[in-house]
C-alpha cells in the first residue's frame, strides 16, 4: 500500500467545496478580527515581467534549503508571498492544521469541536476556513485565525465557510440566508458582511478574491442551472454563464479581473476548462478531465495551468489566449501534473518516471515552457532518504512547497533554512507489517549548527512497549534508530521527534497498518479521483481521501488481538466512524457498515464496498462509499454522498469514480 501525496490542490488559491445545507439560526454579532492589520491595495496593472528576464529567476534553479512543515499535506498546502505557509493533514486518524511563520510552526486549532478545514491564507498571515464549534448540536462556522489573535468565528450561523482572503483582509465564502441553503458573501475587516449579488435560486458561493475586492464563484439561476459568477468590489454580479451546459464554476481570479474555471459542455457529458475576460467573454480551454486539477492555477499574465487527459495519460499543460494549450515538456515521463504557477510563469508539479528510468514520482519545476528541473537534484544538505514527490505551490520569490516521503516541506532558495533540525523519512517500514514482527527503523537528520547535539523521542499509538530510540551524529549530520514490535493488529501512527540542544524540535510521522496471521482484514489509505452525488446542490466533484482498517468476519480467523476499526473520509466533507456494525468479506470483495460523524455531526450511516485490484489480478483497487442519514421529517433515508451514483460521463479517466487514484486497498482473507 503506497503512502500517497494529496491530490487536493489547496495551494495559494483554493479548490471549491460544496455548500452544505443547514438549519437557519440567529446571526452572530460582528467580530473585529484584524484591527490595525490593513494592507495597502495592489494596483490592478501591477504585473510582473515574464520568465527569463532576470538573473535571479535563473539562479533560483540552483539550490534550496529544506524545512519540514507537516506530516503530509492531505488537507491543504497554502503559500503566501512572504514565504509563510498554512497546511493541513489527515494523518493519525484526524485533521490537524498548522501555520509556518517563516521560522516556527504554530497549531491552528479549532472553535472547540473535532475538526477544522483551512482554505485561504493572505500575505498578513491570516488563515481562513471552517471549523466545528463546541455547541451540543455543533455548528460549522467560517473563521479567521492569526498567530497573535487565535481563531475567531466570522458572523454567520449554522453552516458557513470562508473560502479565500486577500491582503486587505477581505474574506469571501458563503453562509445561510433566509429561505436558501447558502449565499455568497464577503466579510470585510471589522465584521461587516456584504451579500454578493442578488439572492440566488437556492445557493451561491464565492471561492476566490483578488486584491481589488473582485471575487469569483458560482450561483444557481432560474431553471436550476449553476453559472460561473463574478462580483465586483461593490457586490454587483456579472453572470459569466457556461460553455453550453448546466454547470459552471469560477475557481480563480487574477488582478486583471480575469476568471478561470470549469464548465460542462453543451451535451453535459464532459467537463471543460474556461477562461473569461471582459474583452473575450467565456473562452473554452480545449482540455478535459474529471480531477480537481483540470484548472490548477491562473496568474496575472492570464496564463492557466492544469492537468488534462491525453489517451489514458495524465498530462500537465499551460494555456494562454492566442497561443492555446501547450503540453508541458516531461521528457520520457509516463505522466505529468502541474499544481501551481506564479507571476513569472514558473510552475511546479510532478512527473512520473518509467520503470526503466528508476520509476516513481519526482517533484519538478518548469522555469517556463522548457524541460522540467528535478527539485531533488537541487537540495542543500538533504537528510538521508528524502525524496520530493510533487511540487505543490510556488510564490514569486521562488519559495516552493513540496510533498515528500517525509511529509510537506518548504524549499527556500539558498542555504539557510531555519535553526530546527531537518528530518528525512522513516526508513525501514515494510509494506506489510505483522503483529510481533521486529521493526528496525531509521530517521536521518541534518542541522545547520554543527556543534549542537540532539535527542530523540518516539510515540507508537498501539501503546506497546518499545526501547528508547538511540542517536548517532557527527558535524551536524545524524541518524535516529528505532525498534518496535506491534502487539495488536490495527491502524496506528508512529511519530519520531528530534530535538537539538537549543530546544528546537522537528517530527516526522507515518500511519501504519498492522495485520495478524489468520486475521481477515480490510485496510487502505489513498484518494478517490472523483466526488459523488450529494443531497445538497453545488456539491463539487472533489477528490475523497480515505483511511481505513477493519477486522472482517471469517470462520478461519484467529483470536489475535486487534485495535478498534477506523474509517475516515475527507475532502468534500469530513467523516469519521464511531461504530462498525458489519465487516465481512466474500471472495475478492469486502463490505463495512456502521455509523459516524459527518462534519462533526452524529446520526449518519456509512457503507463501504471494497475491491482489491491486486487480488483480482487486473484493474485498479475500487472503493464504493455511501453516506446517508434519516430525514427528520419523513424518516426516509437521504443520501449525502454516493460515489457510485449515476453521473454524467466525464472522460474515460473518471468514468469509474470508485477507482483508487492514489494509494491503495488491501484485502486479507
Amino acid at each position: 500500500m503506497q503512502q500517497p501525496w494529496s491530490s487536493n490542490a489547496g495551494l495559494r488559491t483554493h479548490l471549491i467545496a460544496g455548500a452544505v445545507a443547514g438549519a437557519l439560526a440567529a446571526l452572530a454579532a460582528p467580530v473585529a478580527v484584524w484591527a490595525g492589520e490593513q494592507a495597502a491595495p495592489a494596483a490592478a496593472d501591477n504585473l510582473v515581467s515574464g520568465p527569463g528576464d532576470t538573473e535571479a529567476s535563473r539562479a533560483r534553479t540552483c539550490i534550496y534549503s529544506v524545512i519540514n512543515l507537516g506530516p503530509e499535506a492531505g488537507a491543504a498546502a497554502l503559500l503566501n508571498e512572504r514565504g509563510q505557509a498554512a497546511f493541513g493533514s489527515f494523518i493519525g486518524g484526524g485533521i490537524t492544521n498548522g501555520f509556518f511563520d517563516g521560522d516556527r510552526v504554530h497549531d491552528i486549532g479549532s472553535l472547540g469541536g473535532s475538526y477544522t478545514l483551512i482554505h485561504g491564507l493572505n500575505k498578513l498571515g491570516v488563515v481562513v476556513g471552517e471549523s466545528e464549534d463546541a455547541e451540543q448540536f455543533s455548528n460549522i462556522l467560517a473563521f479567521a485565525w492569526t498567530v497573535g489573535g487565535g481563531m475567531h468565528a466570522l458572523p454567520g450561523t449554522t453552516v458557513s465557510s470562508a473560502r479565500a482572503i486577500n491582503d486587505r483582509n477581505q474574506i469571501v465564502g458563503q453562509r445561510p440566508a433566509p429561505g436558501i441553503a447558502a449565499r455568497a458573501v464577503r466579510w470585510n475587516p471589522g465584521g461587516a458582511v456584504m451579500p454578493l449579488g442578488p439572492l440566488p435560486l437556492s445557493l451561491s458561493e464565492a471561492d476566490a478574491i483578488n486584491q481589488q475586492g473582485f471575487s469569483a464563484g458560482y450561483a444557481d439561476v432560474a431553471g436550476g442551472a449553476i453559472h460561473a459568477m463574478l462580483w465586483d468590489r461593490a457586490g454587483n454580479q456579472t453572470d459569466l454563464g457556461t460553455l453550453g451546459g448546466t454547470l459552471a464554476f469560477g475557481e480563480h481570479i487574477n488582478e486583471r479581473n480575469e476568471v478561470a474555471g470549469e464548465s460542462d459542455n453543451a451535451a453535459n457529458d464532459k467537463v471543460l476548462g474556461f477562461f473569461w475576460s471582459r474583452d473575450s467573454g467565456m473562452v473554452q480551454i480545449n482540455v478535459e478531465g474529471g480531477g480537481s486539477r483540470l484548472i490548477a492555477g491562473l496568474n496575472n499574465r492570464g496564463e492557466v495551468v492544469g492537468d488534462t487527459v491525453i489517451g489514458e495519460r495524465s498530462v500537465a499543460y499551460q494555456w494562454a489566449m492566442g497561443r492555446g494549450v501547450v503540453q508541458l515538456p516531461s521528457g520520457s515521463a509516463v505522466s505529468s501534473d502541474v499544481f501551481d504557477i506564479n507571476n513569472r510563469s514558473e510552475m511546479v508539479g510532478m512527473i512520473e518516471r518509467p520503470a526503466g528510468d528508476g520509476g516513481g514520482r519526482r517533484a519538478v519545476r518548469w522555469p517556463a515552457l522548457t524541460e522540467p528541473i528535478d527539485l531533488n537534484a537541487h537540495l542543500y544538505r538533504p537528510p538521508a532518504g528524502l525524496v520530493l514527490e510533487a511540487g505543490a505551490a510556488i510564490n514569486d520569490d521562488g519559495v516552493i512547497l513540496a510533498h515528500s516521503n517525509a511529509g510537506l516541506v518548504m524549499l527556500r532558495p539558498g542555504t539557510r533554512g531555519t535553526d530546527a533540525p531537518v528530518l528525512g523519512p522513516l526508513l525501514g517500514l515494510p509494506d506489510v507489517i505483522e503483529v510481533g514482527q521486529d521493526l528496525a527503523l531509521t530517521v536521518g537528520f541534518v542541522d545547520n549548527a554543527a556543534a549542537q547535539t540532539h535527542t530523540a523521542s518516539v510515540a507508537w499509538t498501539d501503546q506497546c512497549a518499545s526501547p528508547a530510540p538511540t542517536v548517532s551524529e557527527a558535524r551536524g549530520v545524524g541518524q535516529v534508530r528505532l525498534r518496535h514490535q506491534f502487539c495488536a493488529a490495527g491502524y496506528y501512527t508512529v511519530k519520531a521527534q528530534v530535538t537539538d540542544s537549543g530546544g528546537r524540535s522537528t517530527a516526522v510521522q507515518r500511519d501504519i497498518v498492522v495485520d495478524a496471521s489468520g486475521l481477515a482484514s480490510l485496510s487502505g489509505k489513498g484518494t478517490l479521483a472523483g466526488g459523488g452525488a450529494a443531497a445538497a446542490r453545488g456539491f463539487r466533484d472533489l477528490p475523497l481521501h480515505f483511511a481505513l482498517w477493519a477486522p472482517l468476519a471469517s470462520g478461519t480467523q484467529s483470536k489475535a488481538a486487534a485495535g478498534s476499526p477506523v474509517v475516515m473520509l475527507s475532502g468534500p466533507f469530513h467523516f469519521r466512524s464511531d461504530q462498525v456494525s458489519t465487516a465481512a468479506s466474500s471472495g475478492q470483495q469486502a463490505r463495512v457498515e456502521g455509523t459516524g460523524l459527518l462534519n462533526g455531526r452524529a446520526g449518519y450511516r456509512f457503507a463501504l464496498e471494497a475491491w482489491d485490484g491486486g487480488k483480482q489480478g487486473a484493474g485498479p483497487d475500487r472503493l464504493h462509499v455511501r453516506v446517508t442519514h434519516a430525514d427528520a421529517a419523513t424518516g426516509v433515508e437521504a443520501v449525502d454522498y454516493d460515489n457510485a451514483a449515476p453521473a454524467k460521463a466525464r472522460t474515460a479517466l473518471a468514468l469509474d469514480r470508485t477507482a483508487v487514484a492514489e494509494g491503495g486497498l488491501r484485502l486479507r482473507n
